[in-house]
């Protein structure tokens, strides 16, 4: 928003009881016939709706003048703004990957119908995330393993679950001993409707975009705008000698997938300078396991299971791959706030791993691993 001060000496709401007064002097001076301005009159009213329309006008054009710059602009008026720079509003996107099926030893050629799908447990709110398969398969009589494509039931961030979490299908596989996503089941991340913050970053950035050779902002700028891209940073300090570039990208799944990769490798080969040694590369993942112990009262309603189980989707949430997030920092002060804040009924929250605050460099995420949640009661 435009600051106040600047605003009301552009264009200043008139005070309503100073306007009718000035008004009324006016009139006066002017010799107007209708000299009975009391409130309740039938002319003090009319006078007082043209006040209010003069006001909302006035409202009205402290509105607009906001929102005619790129920097104050808000909601569908940013969208607006951002075309005229060509800039438009990432659009979500359904995550694609590939579940695998395993069985302990090998038997009989079994079919996978486009269509079946495959799904996350349940959380504790009782919801659940399903992937459809893409297309019909058949998994070969000798394979102990075998991947099927799937595509996200929805769009967004939220289908880029972790390994392992998919281990169900709504349809029984006769033969098949697990169902399980692995670690780099994801072929193109998942992701939500861009923020308008992030629109209007890339927005303002636009400029960096007419330098006749590359810089770092221009890269930054290109690559941001790709669909799966949550964020990049441009090395230009010749990480690998003289005239080399790096691109280090963190998708809305944490590491880019080799796809997502590809295209900001594309992108950026396209504008490149002519000298110039372009690599776009994954930011690094780490696996942070999180074990904490909750004190809750003796005679607390909820289970053990329950604060369980309520506990590690907390910290679930708290470690997606997001914008605001510190990816490459994980405080125990977060944690603690967290749970203390959404579970009610815990007297006492310590963490035990990790054993301190953890800051990474820059160019490395956090993502969530193992989770060990101790309940005691007293």
């Amino acid at each position: 928003m435009i600051d106040d001060q600047v605003m009301n000496q552009i264009l200043p709401v008139p005070d309503r009881d100073e306007l009718a007064s000035s008004l009324q002097e006016e009139l006066q001076d002017e010799g107007f016939s209708i000299t009975n301005f009391s409130p309740g009159g039938i002319f003090y009213t009319l006078m007082m709706i043209a006040i209010q329309i003069r006001i909302d006008l006035v409202t009205l054009f402290r509105n607009v003048l906001n929102n005619m710059f790129v920097s104050h602009a808000e909601g569908d008026w940013l969208e607006l703004k951002a075309a005229d720079f060509s800039k438009k509003r990432k659009q979500p996107v359904k995550t694609r990957g590939n579940v695998t099926l395993k069985r302990a030893a090998a038997g009989e050629a079994i079919r996978i119908a486009k269509g079946d799908i495959f799904k996350t447990e349940a959380d504790i709110m009782g919801e659940e995330l399903r992937f459809v398969v893409l297309e019909n398969v058949t998994m070969p009589a000798d394979a102990l393993a075998y991947r099927v494509p799937v595509e996200a039931e929805k769009v967004g961030s939220a289908y880029n679950v972790p390994p392992g979490q998919i281990r169900r299908s709504l349809t029984h596989i006769e033969g098949i001993d697990e169902i399980m996503n692995e670690a780099d089941w994801i072929s193109r991340e998942g992701s939500d409707l861009e923020d308008i913050e992030s629109l209007r970053a890339r927005t303002l950035n636009s400029w960096s975009e007419l330098s006749t050779l590359p810089i770092a902002a221009k890269y930054k700028s290109v690559c941001e705008a790709i669909p799966g891209v949550l964020f990049v940073q441009v090395d230009d300090l010749h990480p690998r000698g003289q005239g080399t570039v790096d691109i280090i990208v963190t998708g809305t799944a944490g590491a880019p997938s080799d796809g997502l990769l590809a295209e900001v490798q594309a992108a950026a080969d396209k504008i490149k300078g002519p000298d110039d040694n372009v690599l776009a590369k994954p930011s690094n993942t780490v696996t942070q396991d999180i074990a904490l112990t909750i004190w809750i009262p003796s005679d607390a309603a909820d289970s053990d299971d329950e604060v369980k189980a309520k506990a590690t989707a907390i910290l679930t949430d708290l470690m997606q791959i997001k914008k605001g997030r510190n990816l490459n920092e994980l405080n125990h002060a977060d944690i603690i706030f967290e749970i203390r804040k959404d579970i009610s009924i815990s007297k006492n929250v310590k963490v035990t791993t990790p054993t301190e605050d953890v800051v990474l460099g820059n160019n490395e995420v956090i993502v969530l691993g193992t989770v060990d949640v101790t309940v005691i009661r007293g």
